[in-house]
């Protein structure tokens, strides 16, 4: 099972001027490195005219891709720095492009490191991060006069009741993330008195916002 990591649950932006240059940023939610490289050509294309578009991702539980690109900056101030925001938060999967119209003031080594990594700060800010757990989508099958007390129990527990079908008896479809597995086989054992059927359990991937 793949491990735990946070990520952004949608795509986000941020805007900012620092002497008179404009720094978009965006951040976007990735799969694989052919979605990244397909987001930073189509910010390319929609600002043909911004003196640079640099970008950063970060894919994989462990890191296994990791990109930056300075795009014609001094080498290290931009790429680098974006990618350094997203690796010391334990962003996974995302992808940063920030682009810049240049207003005429350098802003020096120093200068740069400060307003590309901020403007990966920024968004992050501005986004919604998710941690993806580890978790296990089970199906228990019941009798019907157990359902009242489940209900009411597994109010008082982290389980998540996904769906139920209602067939000659009631069948749960429960969503228990890994470290609570031992807890719930436990918990159902003994609200219902060892009276259920585990139908299926299947390993699946959570996220919660945080």
């Amino acid at each position: 099972m793949s491990k735990q990591f946070i990520t952004i649950k949608e795509n986000s932006y941020d805007e900012f001027i620092e002497k008179k240059s404009t720094f978009i940023t965006h951040l976007v939610r990735i799969n694989n490195e052919e979605d990244a490289k397909t987001f930073i050509q189509k910010m390319r294309k929609k600002h043909y005219n911004a003196t640079h578009v640099c970008s950063c991702y970060v894919i994989g539980d462990n890191n296994e891709i990791t990109r930056a690109n300075d795009d014609g900056e001094p080498s290290g101030t931009a790429g680098t720095p974006m990618l350094d925001i997203l690796v010391k938060n334990n962003i996974k999967n995302v992808c940063a492009v920030v682009i810049r119209y240049y207003g005429g003031t350098k802003l020096g080594t120093g200068g740069l490191v400060r307003a590309y990594s901020g403007g990966v700060i920024n968004a992050l800010k501005n986004s919604t991060l998710v941690e993806r757990k580890n978790a296990f989508e089970i199906k228990i099958e019941l009798d019907y006069n157990l359902n009242g007390k489940i209900e009411y129990e597994i109010q008082k527990t982290n389980f998540i009741v996904n769906h139920l079908d209602y067939t000659d008896k009631i069948i749960y479809t429960i969503y228990v993330i890994q470290e609570d597995i031992e807890n719930f086989n436990n918990w159902i054992a003994d609200i219902t008195n060892g009276k259920y059927k585990i139908l299926s359990s299947n390993e699946k991937q959570l996220e919660f916002e945080i």
